[in-house]
């Protein structure tokens, strides 16, 4: 190659670098501090483990939430401890590796479409040798631009970086291959023993290299390619035991760990595989429908993952003209299987989805199938590569015209793909009210309102949640690490699940009430307690103010910390086929130093005392978080609309996840109340300040 050729060439990688680094940090970083949305509890429970490293207590691999790899753990501590405790800060990682993987998908393409070429002298589909580049270029922009994996590039779980350490695996392979230098393959095997420190799919890829290997090997030595093997036999055999070699000493930490913790390897895919309860008939027909659902959603609208933390329920991977373009790639690609860039990225792709077809809980699903990232994005690159060439060889003589014809066309593919992304993305998905639901908008929301708040942690808070201690505020607001997680207490806050019970704090106790949206009252609380639910964060978290207080004597005493002071029954006035028992606590602090929770069992009698209906609910206020001298509702809704047969009610305080509500009166702990007529709680500053018969 002269030097005109070469400045050309450079020209040409560096320009084409250029645009997908600008392409790739436009779609992770715009509008990062608002899309997604709070923070999914998945991502502050890393958050959580980082702050146990920041702690000094970092490991290879966090025991809790099924397991997980633990080295995502250690890079968003120290994105944390650059940019302190933030959304933000855990997500940053996963926008650089997802900036990264758009270049090493360029490195990738041009080792197996431009460096090859050039080292054997094929002949590609298209003639004119600028348009080697289209390839790889188009490839790097399809992942830069592709709304899976832009999402993942902004969401702070380990998954996307599969995609970072396999793109960089495969490209610093397929250097060796080209260069026949050994540390490519010690390099290539360096980011393979690295892959497998972040998520579970990535140990799947040496099973594509051991594939791959085996069949284009087998290949050469029965003649199929003469002309065409890797390299010399001892060359290869030598370069392959480096690569490997190299993989299982970076991997060798981890490896410890499981030799010496066996049960932690298959923890988290034991609990969704097809083969959990061993092989059978019925077990080949769920992986048959699995792999069918999750091969179709990335062509089919409307058969995309229906999980609104990971897509827009039920978005293809592809774009209908993307989904064309990837089909006529995979053909073209099957045409060539005997061509090892060909078979590989097959290969590639047919490997890397196992884990999706065998992890069955649910399907179709995105998350399982990053490894097959950025492979994947070769063939819709192939298939217009190829409509180019066909459109050159058609103009034949007046080439000019049919390159401008060309690149119209990969201008309109590329374009295409990337606004409907950006659509769906930035203007459909991010926006909606089911995206903020998803992420726990309300408890982020809660966060940053306690945070531009700070006297109102001078007196008691109050959060509404409906999962108690929920990851994302613990994390953002208590900064909790996973080892002190059980042990920590803030006296000041109380958690409690709205749906099933509400706190009445004294007037002579300042208290600040915060409800997310996950855990709101219902209707009839909202009415009875005559309810001021005022929206003071992002929508999603509602400040109630309710100035009711009962201030009757105990009727019975449940522990030493818990007594009932009343108990109603009544209608609701839109629900007349249901009764709601209301019962009123008084707590005299917390209980113990567990986590002791308890469920309510509350049934309907007739005249004889025997049972109508029952049911049995979560307390919604754990033991560990009641107040002194506090005082909350709980509720339970039955079904019953013959109200002229009740003539009492049985209540039951029982530890949570106890057999199953027994009738009334044949088990320890029920106690028999009579059928009180609806009441209505008096204001704080009315003489009485009780709660008072209507």
């Amino acid at each position: 190659m002269n030097m005109r050729q070469n400045s050309k060439h450079a020209r040409w990688l560096w320009g084409g670098l250029l645009a997908v680094l600008i392409v790739a940090v436009f779609f992770r970083f715009w509008q990062i501090g608002d899309i997604p949305p709070g923070l999914f509890g998945d991502e502050a429970t890393d958050g959580v483990d980082a702050l146990d490293v920041l702690a000094g207590r970092g490991q290879v691999f966090f025991p809790a939430n099924y397991g997980r790899e633990g080295l995502h753990m250690w890079i968003v501590a120290l994105s944390l401890k650059l940019f302190g405790v933030s959304p933000f800060a855990v997500r940053l990682p996963s926008v650089l590796a997802g900036i990264l993987t758009a270049l090493a998908t360029f490195w990738l393409g041009y080792e197996l479409f431009v460096h090859r070429q050039e080292r054997s002298g094929e002949q590609q589909t298209v003639g004119s040798r600028w348009w080697i580049y289209l390839i790889p270029l188009a490839a790097a922009l399809y992942v830069s631009t592709s709304f899976w994996h832009v999402h993942f590039s902004r969401f702070g779980i380990r998954g996307v970086f599969t995609t970072t350490t396999t793109a960089l695996t495969m490209a610093a392979l397929w250097r060796a291959l080209n260069t026949h230098r050994w540390r490519w393959f010690a390099i290539s095997g360096v980011f393979l023993g690295l892959g497998m420190h972040f998520y579970t799919a990535s140990r799947f890829v040496p099973f594509v290299l051991v594939a791959f290997y085996s069949a284009w090997l087998l290949l050469s030595l029965l003649g199929v390619r003469q002309q065409d093997r890797l390299s010399s036999m001892l060359h290869f055999a030598v370069g392959t035991a480096l690569q490997f070699a190299v993989a299982a000493l970076v991997f060798a930490p981890l490896g410890y760990y499981f030799f010496t913790h066996p049960g932690s390897f298959m923890q988290r895919a034991g609990e969704v595989s097809v083969f959990q309860d061993g092989a059978s008939l019925q077990a080949l027909t769920t992986i048959a429908r699995a792999a069918g659902a999750n091969l179709l959603q990335f062509i089919w609208p409307g058969a995309g993952d229906q999980a609104q933390f990971y897509n827009l329920p039920g978005r293809a991977v592809f774009d209908p003209l993307t989904a064309v373009l990837a089909l006529a790639g995979v053909t073209i690609s099957a045409k060539r299987w005997r061509n090892p860039v060909y078979g590989f990225l097959l290969t590639w792709f047919t490997v890397m989805a196992l884990p999706a077809f065998i992890a069955v809980d649910r399907y179709p699903t995105l998350p399982r199938l990053l490894g097959v990232i950025p492979g994947v994005y070769f063939f819709p690159a192939i298939g217009l590569s190829a409509l180019v060439g066909a459109i050159l060889k058609r103009w034949g003589e007046d080439r000019r015209w049919g390159e401008i014809v060309a690149v119209g066309i990969v201008v309109i593919a590329l374009f295409t793909h990337a606004a409907l992304a950006y659509r769906d993305y930035f203007r459909i998905w991010g926006p909606a009210p089911a995206t903020a639901e998803a992420f726990e908008a309300d408890m982020a929301a809660a966060w940053r309102w306690l945070e531009a708040h700070p006297d109102a942690e001078q007196s008691q808070v109050y959060l509404s949640s409906d999962i108690y201690r929920h990851p994302t505020f613990m994390f953002l607001h208590e900064q909790t690490p996973t080892s002190e997680w059980f042990a920590h207490r803030n006296p000041n806050l109380h958690w409690f699940d709205g749906r099933s019970a509400w706190p009445l704090p004294a007037p002579d106790q300042p208290a600040t009430i915060l409800v997310g949206d996950s855990a709101s009252p219902p209707d009839f609380i909202v009415a009875l307690l005559d309810l001021e639910l005022e929206s003071v964060a992002d929508g999603t978290v509602a400040l109630a103010r309710s100035d009711v207080y009962p201030d009757a004597p105990p009727q019975v005493l449940f522990t030493d910390q818990l007594a009932l002071l009343e108990q109603f029954s009544f209608t609701p006035p839109d629900s007349p086929e249901q009764m709601v028992i209301v019962q009123v606590w008084r707590t005299s602090g917390p209980e113990g130093e567990g986590w002791r929770r308890y469920q309510i069992q509350s049934a309907l009698l007739d005249a004889s005392g025997q049972q109508l209906a029952h049911a049995s609910d979560a307390m919604g206020f754990v033991s560990t978080e009641w107040p002194r001298e506090g005082v909350f509702i709980t509720w339970q809704v039955l079904p019953w609309a013959d109200e002229e047969r009740v003539a009492g009610t049985a209540l039951r305080l029982a530890p949570e996840g106890e057999s199953p509500l027994q009738p009334a009166g044949s088990a320890d702990g029920w106690l028999t109340l009579p059928l009180e007529t609806p009441v209505q709680f008096t204001s704080s500053s009315d003489e009485a300040g009780k709660v008072d018969q209507q």
